[in-house]
């Protein structure tokens, strides 16, 4: 399970290294402790030796200094690579996540992998802070005691190992009923993530509808399952530090009645090794403790390293340092069908289309037909369940990722805007443009006023999200960027839809100019984005259900025709 973390510590080995050294010279400074107060009882005070007292004395009090020093340093260095560690390996989820393709996505979810990212990461950066700590201090800790303490009296040592097995069954019995306990807390922590990302995503819906009460309730039974998860699972964890503690203080107490019986016979055992004896069980305990706790967090860092191992296990989309090839803009469709995974029905049935390079098409349908669904089949994000695509001549089988992606440029139904300047957005397929050419784009997407009206022209900042932008601005500065995007194939899905019709009008006529020659492909619920093209492909229920010009479409499409009289009137005879 914790494999993968390996090639994580091998990185930083040397340091991990260092580490150990410096918290082994301070176990072993712990462990010379209560032998040289033994020594002190026995040789010093019992003597009436005070220069053994003074230089012995003087002896700890150097060991403490140079143990406290090199305890700062090691912790120090603990911490630099547990933290570097916990970077790199939240980098690495981040890079997967965003190489994985939309089954592998969905598959996990939005949600899940925000917690993953995070929570999980952040819970194994615990393993990385305490594995040098738990590899070198606790068997240190925990045998050497226990050696030291039998070299001192066996009989009083055995009053300490009996301890141990009895610790060790009462942790094991408790450790086992936790990690089903996080795993559920851990699956319903994701569960509440995702509600409550859909209620702020959602808000304006459901208080519109005045579904709050129900949308708390949904995040209360959320909250209330991985609560009650995890408060049992950190109940019995609880449980394991005052029983062990209050074993431990037995055998302590049972130490010194025995001890006290075993002084009557100076020969036989001496104060000095009591003392070192009961100081022995002390650093023992503490090695007992810290390995009880190790043991009973293990279930929850074994379900993090699970969930973070299955996100890093994901295939994706492997990284190609080769630029795609050019292909020209004709694009075939035979018979396509598609199914999303888990769904039960089709969303595409028997698709066939012929686009020729430099056409203009648009595919019209309604709500749910299938037309977002065939653009992601056509930008290589999803492949057919059946048929098959050519571009360019190419079936898309034989085709890298590069290749169709470099090859086609979409402005997709939800306009993204990212944090940053226009400029920033515009570019983000081409580097080192000028000004010119940015404002050029923007001067065909209708939205060079826009920047004019802002002192700081195309370095105006943007918003995440746009949020300082309408939507029609935003739909502008996405086909801005789209259309600044050298391509053979440019698709516009349902991108105008913010846009009046007298803007789209002339966006339109300035689009026809600067991708003369060019494939277009717009996705479009209007009849009058429509009518301008060289072909309209009409879609219902996932299918191709007309083909054609306007004209020709108005006289044998009656879907065609529905739509027409639901936006322009009925239809002229």
């Amino acid at each position: 399970m914790f494999k993968f973390l390996f090639k994580y510590f091998k990185k930083y080995k040397l340091s991990l290294a260092l580490t150990g050294v410096l918290y082994l010279v301070t176990s072993a400074s712990t462990l010379a402790m209560p032998n040289l107060m033994s020594r002190i009882i026995n040789d010093g005070i019992s003597n009436s030796d005070v220069k053994t007292v003074y230089v012995l004395s003087t002896i700890m009090l150097a060991i403490a200094v140079v143990s406290f020093i090199l305890a700062l340093f090691g912790k120090k260095l603990n911490a630099v690579v547990s933290n570097s560690l916990a970077m790199d390996m939240r980098n690495d989820v981040f890079e997967k996540i965003n190489s994985l393709t939309f089954e592998e996505f969905s598959s996990i979810g939005t949600s899940s992998l925000l917690t993953r990212a995070n929570e999980d990461v952040f819970n194994l950066q615990d393993v990385a802070n305490s594995f040098v700590y738990a590899v070198i201090n606790i068997p240190v800790m925990l045998f050497g005691g226990v050696i030291l303490s039998l070299l001192k009296d066996f009989t009083l040592a055995l009053v300490l190992l009996s301890v141990i097995p009895i610790v060790a069954f009462i942790v094991f019995f408790l450790v086992r009923k936790m990690g089903t306990l996080w795993e559920t807390s851990d699956k319903y922590c994701d569960k509440q993530n995702k509600l409550v990302r859909e209620r702020l995503s959602g808000i304006r819906v459901i208080r519109a509808f005045d579904k709050e009460k129900y949308e708390h309730g949904r995040i209360s039974e959320a909250t209330d399952v991985m609560a009650d998860n995890m408060i049992k699972a950190n109940v019995l964890s609880s449980f394991i530090s005052p029983i062990s503690m209050l074993l431990l203080n037995f055998v302590t107490v049972a130490v010194l009645y025995v001890g006290a019986i075993r002084m009557q016979n100076p020969a036989i055992l001496k104060a000095g090794d009591v003392i070192a004896i009961i100081q022995y069980v002390g650093i023992a305990s503490n090695g007992l403790l810290a390995a009880v706790w190790t043991f009973a967090w293990l279930p929850h860092l074994k379900v993090s390293a699970k969930r973070v191992n299955e996100v890093l296990s994901l295939k994706g989309v492997p990284e190609s340092e080769n630029e795609g090839k050019r292909i020209s803009g004709d694009i075939e469709i035979e018979g396509v069908s598609f199914t999303y995974p888990n769904a039960k029905l089709p969303a595409l049935t028997g698709v066939n289309m012929s686009i020729k390079e430099g056409e203009t098409v648009a595919i019209i349908g309604g709500t749910g037909s299938g037309k977002t669904t065939l653009i992601k089949l056509l930008t290589g994000f999803y492949e057919p369940t059946t048929g098959a695509i050519r571009f360019g001549g190419y079936n898309y089988s034989t085709l890298t990722p590069e290749d169709i992606r470099s090859n086609i440029s979409v402005a997709l139904q939800k306009s993204m805007i990212f944090e940053g300047t226009i400029k920033d957005n515009v570019t983000m397929s081409v580097t080192n443009a000028s000004d010119e050419e940015v404002f050029h784009a923007l001067k065909t997407a209708r939205i060079a006023d826009f920047v004019n009206s802002h002192k700081e022209g195309l370095y105006y900042g943007l918003s995440q999200s746009g949020a300082n932008l309408s939507g029609g601005q935003k739909q502008r500065i996405n086909i801005a960027r789209t259309i600044f995007k050298k391509s053979s194939v440019y698709i516009f899905d349902d991108s105008f839809s913010a846009l009046d019709f007298l803007t789209e009008s002339k966006l339109r006529r300035a689009m026809g100019v600067e991708l003369k020659g060019k494939t277009q492909i717009i996705i479009t619920q209007r009849i009058s984005t429509a009518i301008r093209s060289d072909k309209i492909f009409v879609m219902a229920d996932g299918k191709v259900v007309g083909e054609g010009k306007h004209e020709e479409l108005i006289n044998t499409c009656d879907i065609y025709k529905e739509i027409y009289a639901s936006q322009m009137g009925e239809v002229r005879k």
